[in-house]
Order: C-alpha cells, then structure tokens, then sequence
C-alpha cells in the first residue's frame, strides 16, 4: 500500500514471558546461523491449529494508517463470514517512530495483533524475530496453493528461507509519470532511458530556471532503492549461512552518479517528499515529471488538482536501452503471527483482503487507489477505465506492463529499518553537499554492516 498504509493490535501472546524470550531467543539463533530461515523451528508455532475454532472469533487487524471507508471492507468479510468479527486498529506512531518500528516493539513485547498489514520491504527482518506464522503450517489453509494467484516477483517477496510469511497485496511498479503540457511547451521527448531523462532535466531547466524534471527527496531513502532495483541492485543475499550485504554495488553506484549529475548541474528539486511545498509545486507548474510507485495516480490527484488533464504515464527510462526493467516502490502484505489463537481464521481474512475479487473492485481499486498483486484482479474492468486526469489515458496498462517486467531475485534483507533510516541520513548529507551520493551508499554500507554485525548476524562483503 505505497508508503501509506499498515498494522496494530495488542492481544497476549498465549505463553509466559520467560517462554516467549527463550523462543525468541531460540529462533533468532537460527535466523543468525542460517541467515534467512527460520524453516523447521519456524513451523512449530503455537499458533498453528488443525481445526477451526468452534464459535464466534475476533480477530484483530493491525494496519499503519486509517482506511478510508474501512467499513465497506469489513462489511464485505462479515456478509461472508458472520462468525469472525476483525476489529481494525491504527498503529500509534510518535517522532520519528515509523509504525514498522512500532509494531517490532510491541511483537517483541508480546503484544502483537493476530493480522497485520505492512510494507512488505519489512517483512524478512519480522521473520527474524521468530514472531510470523509461516503459512504453510496452517492444517487445512493450502496456502502454498495460492502461488499462481499472485505475481511472480511479489510471491517470491513473502518467503523467507522455505516459509511463507505472508500473502502480497499490493504492488508499486514505476513508471513515469509527466506533464504532456510542459513537455510539449518546452520541445522536450518523453523519455525512454535514463541518459535521456538527465539531458532532458538538464535542458528543461536551462531553458526555464523556475522548472524542475522531478525531485531527490530528502526525506526517502524508497526512490532511490527502486530506481536500483530497476537498475539491477542486489542489497542483500544469502550464501551458505551468511547475508552478503553488497548495498553500494555497481548497479546503486551508477544510480548514484546518475543522479549526482542532476545535483550538480542544480537541476533537479530536493524537497521532502510529500512536504506542501512538494505538493505546491506540482499543482502549480513547476515539476514537469514524477518517477513513481503504481499508486501514485491518488497522491497526485490529491496534491495537483489543477493539472487534471494535464498528465501522462510512461514507461519508466530504462538504464540499459532496449530493455524492460522496473522496480518497485512500496507495496504491502497481510501477515499472520504466531500469537493468533486463531490461525486458520486469520489466514482466511488474508487471503479474503488479497485475492477476493468484489474487495479489489469494490475497495481496493476505488478506495485505495493501490495496484493489485492477484492476477485476476490486474484485470479489473476498474483498472481499464479512462483516467480523465491522466486525459483519458487508459494509464493501468503503462502500469501493468511496469509490474510484469520487475525482477524477482530483489531481497531487503534482515534489517531493512536500519538499512532505509541510515541511507536516508546519508542521502540527506549528500542532497545537502556535505557527501557525494556514491559517498552515501558507502557510508550506508559500512553502518548496516557493522549494525548487522552488532546483533550477531553472520554477513560477507563481496
């Protein structure tokens, strides 16, 4: 659900604290040792149950921001399912505390919810705490079944190891998004590789001072590790029973120097995204493109009222000319814990919220405004309709095209909160002229390492 929606609840977690830090512990030692699995120690949850429960069952569903109309989707699941009531609660967050990292306390402080919806860019560092549910351990869920109903690289996303850990829901494919009417005014091509994106930027604002290509945001590491993604960065990986964390490889480095260019001919924006000065200078002219997630058509819409009409969607500018690379920004997946007393139910709302056709035509799609990761419903005839802020654009099939052609073998690793705040710091610094970009990567590589190190994780460089 882009960088805005997810998880919350506090329910006990049916064991002793003692018991509940010696699993911990346990599980753990083996996400240290193995790197990713948590496989065989991860399937003898407590949670699991071979039969449903006899009876009304609430369930709790823990998400990061309000849902608008959230009664139209709990109202769907009480039609079919009576007996399972789920209450849905907001994840609190204060300062700098992102919901993720509220929710890590709170699993860590047994009081985790029985379902959760997070980016799924945190999902592996939740597996490692020993505290989600592998789905494929629920007697009678046949979750495992559900693999051809979900894209390929957003399936592989929620395994850890051998585990299942979650059912994707959303996806954030880029592509770019522009201004027909300011690239028309001022001569320029849309442009399909990068190289052209960074003349074009370069020229735009040469020839209008006032006039910026896009924005480097100050505040969001995300951009720039899908725009990687899409350049061929691979973070993290596992070997043997080690991570190889490889953060400033050569893929992220030519990212770097490409946008490096952009800061020092001053020709790109630095605002923090989604700022109302951000905001202000879409609506009013002065950002002439936006390379974005899927769900981006709603934030514009929101921001940039003015400019209805005015937009156009493009395939993202490729890093390698004639390819079709993409990757993804945001994105977001239903997650069982290991606290449910309930398993089975859970399991069911998660497939219910991710793969039942009248939610994503009903909710998701017109409510959310988020691009689905279930195959069938990329086929919604409510992703087929003209854009009349897009100027009749059918824009979903831009955007589908973005979701096919994103890599699979894409991995955020065991501490991907630490590995986003501490990139975006240094980001900042380089935005700022105190590092260069590639600097940054550097610097974010050294940090996560040692952190990773800190906490006893076994990690290579290459």
């Amino acid at each position: 659900m882009s960088d805005h929606d997810s998880g919350t609840s506090s329910r006990p977690a049916g064991q002793t604290s003692a018991s509940a830090g010696r699993r911990r512990r346990y599980l753990a030692a083996i996400a240290l040792t193995m790197a990713t699995a948590l496989t065989g120690a991860a399937c003898s949850s407590s949670g699991t149950s071979s039969d449903s429960a006899k009876g009304p069952v609430t369930l709790t569903f823990w998400v990061k921001t309000p849902f608008p109309d959230s009664k139209v989707l709990l109202d769907l699941w009480k039609k079919q399912h009576p007996d399972i009531t789920v209450k849905m609660e907001i994840v609190s967050a204060s300062g700098n505390t992102i919901p993720q990292a509220k929710l890590l306390l709170d699993v860590k402080a047994d009081r985790a919810p029985d379902i959760a919806a997070f980016d799924t860019q945190y999902l592996p560092q939740f597996v490692t705490t020993g505290s989600v549910l592998d789905l494929k351990t629920v007697s009678g869920g046949d979750a495992s079944a559900l693999a051809s109903h979900y894209e390929a690289w957003a399936w592989s996303t929620v395994q850890v190891g051998d585990g299942l850990y979650g059912l994707p829901i959303d996806s954030g494919p880029l592509s770019l998004y522009y201004r027909k009417d300011l690239f028309e005014k001022y001569g320029l091509p849309v442009p399909t590789t990068m190289d052209e994106y960074v003349r074009s930027s370069i020229a735009l604002h040469k020839k209008d001072p006032s006039v910026y290509m896009g924005n480097l945001p100050t505040n969001d590491a995300s951009p720039f590790n899908a725009l990687a993604w899409a350049a061929g960065s691979r973070p993290f990986k596992v070997e043997g029973k080690s991570w190889v964390v490889d953060i400033a490889n050569p893929a992220a480095l030519k990212v770097a120097n490409t946008m490096q260019k952009l800061l020092d001919e001053k020709a790109v924006l630095t605002l923090p995204q989604f700022s109302s000065q951000w905001g202000q200078d879409l609506n009013t002219g002065k950002v002439a493109s936006w390379i974005s997630a899927a769900w981006a058509p709603g934030p514009l819409e929101s921001v940039a009222p003015k400019t209805k009409g005015k937009w156009a969607v493009a395939a993202l500018p490729q890093w390698t000319p004639g390819t079709a690379a993409s990757g993804s920004w945001g994105g977001s997946s239903a997650v069982v814990f290991k606290s449910t007393e309930h398993p089975k139910e859970a399991l069911e709302f998660a497939k219910f919220i991710t793969t039942n056709q009248q939610v994503w035509s009903d909710y998701w799609i017109p409510k959310i405004t988020i691009y689905p990761t279930n195959l069938k419903a990329q086929k919604s005839e409510a992703l087929s309709k003209p854009s009349s802020f897009f100027g009749g654009q059918k824009i979903y099939d831009t955007i589908a095209a973005s979701n096919h052609s994103v890599a699979r073998d894409f991995n955020y690793g065991p501490v991907a909160n630490e590995w986003f705040t501490t990139e975006q710091n240094y980001l900042s610094q380089a935005v700022n002229g105190k590092m260069t970009l590639a600097e940054a990567l550097e610097a974010t590589q050294k940090s996560v390492v040692a952190y990773m190190r800190k906490q006893g994780l076994s990690v290579q460089e290459p």
